[in-house]
């Protein structure tokens, strides 16, 4: 069960960024240095198989442990691709398109949107803030047992460890 869960969770991501990359804008910048999406750099949980809850399954980004509030920068240039919550166990999203087909996935966020979608943004700029466990209108803000930053690397639609390019 949690297996197709899982699945599910990584299909509709994979069916968005899909769509988006249909959609993508094209530009100059060839910049392709990730800076970390956060000043708070202690990690709780990396990329790939982990336990959770007794299950094993796959965690394709990395949380870092960061306070309720907590700034999230742009970990390089790009456009808004997605602003908003998402179902799939993210909660509040960030979706970014950078040059050379990456994409970065910042998940678990405030309710106070400061970027919308199709919005250019600079390496470091704020794109965003961590979130709280639950939301104020009472949803949990993703599968999250507190504030932490999810962030996610994915390369022509496939996540990377994003230790690997930090």
């Amino acid at each position: 069960m949690i297996f197709l869960k899982n699945f599910f969770i990584i299909y509709i991501i994979a069916v968005i960024l899909y769509f988006y990359t249909l959609t993508n804008k094209e530009y100059e910048n060839t910049n392709t240095n990730f800076i970390f999406p956060t000043k708070y750099t202690s990690i709780s949980s990396n990329y790939g198989e982990r336990y959770l809850y007794g299950y094993k399954n796959f965690h394709n980004g990395i949380d870092f442990l960061a306070p309720q509030n907590s700034q999230i920068y742009a970990s390089s240039d790009g456009y808004i691709l997605y602003a908003s919550f998402l179902e799939s166990g993210y909660g509040n999203t960030i979706i970014i398109s950078h040059s050379n087909n990456y994409k970065t996935l910042y998940c678990h966020l405030s309710e106070n949107f400061i970027v919308t979608p199709g919005q250019f943004v600079k390496q470091g700029e704020i794109i965003g803030y961590v979130g709280p466990k639950v939301l104020s209108n009472g949803l949990q803000n993703g599968n999250t047992t507190g504030p932490h930053l999810h962030f996610s690397i994915f390369k022509d639609n496939l996540t990377v460890n994003p230790l690997d390019l930090l």
